[in-house]
């Protein structure tokens, strides 16, 4: 029998998404009882169902970031996941600690510009406008960061001065003092700062969203005042 390891039956499960339960069979003994302390913590959490004799992944990004509990390096499995599966999941993060999330605004007039996630914390008064970025090799991270970062900082100049439009489609960023960029990867890399800009890793973003105003404190992270803030 050719048996396979734990990397090999994780990326099977994220690139079919539906395995047959006889791939358990083929793990070799010192990786079997990894991988099914593994499926009954996804089974738990609905990040996978059993359907007879088979295996289906609901939750794709939920089952990469909880591989690092389970002694699993997660670096090889990122370009399994799906750009929507990336944002939804950056969406429902939020939205479970009762921000108000907007995907995927896009601005056709004028200074046409588009903003992967909008997340808006009415209680705090900020706003978080979050750039998405899914690269399959981790050196791109380093060689292109600071490009990424401006760029997104340009997306929120140009909310500001177009936030009247931008407010008839989104009225609670009138709620709105501060919009903080942020850029999230779909790596499990140390969370930098570059000029102001948090890069967060998703597998930290959790912390982020939740300590979020200690970050901004801590790391003296650059905050735009909103010119449409309805309290100027």
């Amino acid at each position: 029998m050719n048996y396979i390891d734990i990397y090999d039956f994780i990326e099977r499960l994220l690139k079919y998404r539906i395995i047959n339960k006889h791939t358990i069979s083929l793990l070799n003994i010192e990786h079997k009882s990894k991988a099914l302390s593994l499926l009954r913590w996804c089974m738990d959490n609905n990040v996978v169902e059993e359907h007879d004799n088979e295996i289906k992944l609901i939750k794709p990004v939920e089952l990469l970031i909880s591989l690092p509990f389970f002694g699993i390096i997660p670096d090889r499995f990122s370009a399994y996941i799906e750009w929507h599966e990336f944002e939804h999941y950056i969406s429902q993060v939020f939205t479970k600690l009762n921000w108000y999330v907007y995907l995927n605004y896009k601005h056709t007039k004028v200074d046409r510009f588009q903003v992967d996630v909008i997340a808006i914390n009415e209680e705090l008064k900020i706003s978080l406008f979050i750039e998405c970025k899914h690269w399959k090799n981790v050196a791109n991270i380093y060689y292109n960061i600071g490009k990424i970062v401006e760029h997104h900082k340009k997306r929120v100049e140009k909310y500001l001065r177009h936030c009247e439009w931008v407010c008839v489609k989104i009225p609670k960023l009138r709620d709105t003092k501060y919009i903080l960029p942020v850029i999230i990867i779909l790596n499990d890399l140390a969370s930098k700062v570059y000029n102001g800009i948090p890069v967060v890793s998703v597998f930290k973003l959790l912390d982020f969203a939740v300590n979020i105003d200690s970050y901004i404190d801590a790391l003296n992270l650059k905050l735009y005042k909103n010119r449409c803030y309805r309290g100027l």
